[in-house]
């Protein structure tokens, strides 16, 4: 077959456009810092990249769950741990109360603080954080308790609050107050009630129905340390999954600098050489076409 001046010139081009073009896509790797920067550059590393960012962002909306999740029940820890104190100082005043020889005006000085204490309790247990009540089950937008009640009357419901910590994974994080709260309510009434009346055996007994409230309310609380340990040991666990899937995404679609510059620089002297050898070969076409 007869080559013609042409068909140099021709195949020229296009040798000098397929270069360019592998220059462009290496300087674009290299100015981007992503080796793949649309399918077509790599259509089983696209796969790779697309999959790990939706593994990263699932494990990140993970995390977001379990911080919300951990400050829920960090504010319920510290409010039942206020109403644990504040029962703690009526075990103290019924204890006091059910002394005979206390005269009338001390009782009733004792009556009016376990009045005090028991809207207290109440009032820390409508604790509302974002807008929503911690206390009041699946009603979140309800106030718990009645204080205009007395005692104060469960309004809540009896549903379970729950996040997705992992795949398929969630963990309760509210603390009914029907179970935990209205029981230390009821104590503290029937021993105020007690108190007024002066009644010394109903006193001692209401000391009974405060301990059981107690009980209950220490069993919340480790219920609400046990789920705390549990989300710190998902957070650990999480945390370290991401940082594994964000390696293996820097590997897949980062560039290796210092292989892309090398590549970069070969394929530009691959240009500038065969630029030299056309001009050379077909001149002076060639050479007056280039200008």
């Amino acid at each position: 077959m007869r080559v013609t001046h042409g068909m140099l010139v021709d195949t020229l081009l296009r040798n000098l456009s397929r270069n360019l073009s592998r220059m462009e896509r290496v300087h674009e790797q290299i100015t981007s810092a992503k080796r793949v920067n649309r399918p077509s550059d790599d259509p089983v590393g696209a796969a790779t990249i697309l999959r790990l960012q939706s593994a990263s962002a699932q494990i990140e909306q993970y995390l977001q769950n379990v911080e919300q999740a951990r400050s829920w029940l960090d504010l319920t820890d510290q409010a039942l741990t206020t109403i644990g104190n504040a029962l703690q100082r009526v075990r103290e005043l019924v204890v006091q109360a059910a002394n005979s020889t206390l005269s009338t005006e001390d009782r009733n000085a004792i009556w009016r603080e376990l009045t005090a204490l028991q809207q207290q309790i109440a009032t820390t247990g409508n604790f509302a954080h974002a807008g929503q009540y911690l206390f009041a089950g699946q009603k979140t937008q309800t106030q718990p308790f009645d204080l205009t009640a007395d005692p104060p009357v469960y309004q809540g419901d009896s549903g379970s609050l729950e996040r997705m910590i992992d795949a398929g994974v969630t963990i309760p994080i509210n603390v009914r107050g029907d179970v935990a709260i209205l029981p230390v309510l009821n104590a503290v009434k029937a021993a105020r009630d007690a108190v007024a009346l002066g009644n010394i055996p109903a006193i001692q007994a209401s000391l009974g129905q405060i301990d059981s409230a107690h009980s209950q309310l220490l069993a919340a609380q480790a219920e609400v340390g046990a789920r705390v340990n549990r989300l710190d040991a998902q957070r650990n666990r999480l945390l370290d999954a991401h940082t594994s899937t964000l390696r293996l995404l820097s590997e897949a679609h980062d560039t290796d600098m210092a292989e892309a510059i090398t590549r970069y620089a070969k394929e530009e002297l691959t240009y500038r050489a065969a630029l030299q050898a056309g001009a050379k070969a077909i001149q002076p076409t060639l050479a007056d076409y280039l200008r």
